[in-house]
């Protein structure tokens, strides 16, 4: 089989993402999430992706509970870019790591599936704004570090010149 561009995170990163989770969302604390690093360079629209939360379908769930014994499966899957979410600051991860989780909307109307995924209010989250109101462009500038780590990365894994 070729090579997995997923792999399981840390014990430190999970512990990190769960932190997070329990301090800014509450109210999701009864999911379960799945939390991978992508190990490959992801692009979507042209722009580079640091992180993606996607809720699981039924087949997902089926796998999930087997495989991890979960009664229910995951609900969610947070998959973190590991090239660029081991070399942020810890204040940038909590950044991208709550931008994720405002993705999920709950719904406590809707018992049967509490759970939606939205898109931005703008380009982010209008909670996000306010939040980060002392460095807004902090995507921009963690954007520049992930592209130079993709560049030097790929310079690393040319091999030697040739003859």
């Amino acid at each position: 089989m070729a090579n997995n561009r997923y792999e399981d995170v840390s014990d430190e990163t999970l512990k990190f993402v769960e932190g997070v989770r329990s301090e800014y969302f509450p109210e999701l604390s009864g999911l379960k999430v799945n939390v991978l690093y992508d190990t490959k360079k992801r692009l979507s629209n042209g722009r580079l992706v640091l992180g993606n939360i996607k809720k699981t379908d039924d087949l997902i769930r089926h796998h999930t509970r087997s495989e991890f014994g979960l009664e229910d499966g995951y609900d969610f899957i947070l998959f973190l870019d590991k090239l660029i979410f081991n070399h942020i600051d810890d204040n940038d991860k909590v950044r991208l790591i709550r931008h994720q989780f405002r993705h999920i909307l709950y719904d406590p109307e809707n018992p049967k599936d509490p759970y939606k995924v939205v898109g931005h209010d703008v380009e982010d989250f209008f909670e996000e704004l306010e939040l980060n109101k002392a460095d807004l462009r902090w995507a921009e500038r963690v954007m520049e570090v992930a592209l130079s780590l993709y560049e030097e990365d790929k310079e690393n894994t040319k091999g030697p010149a040739p003859f």
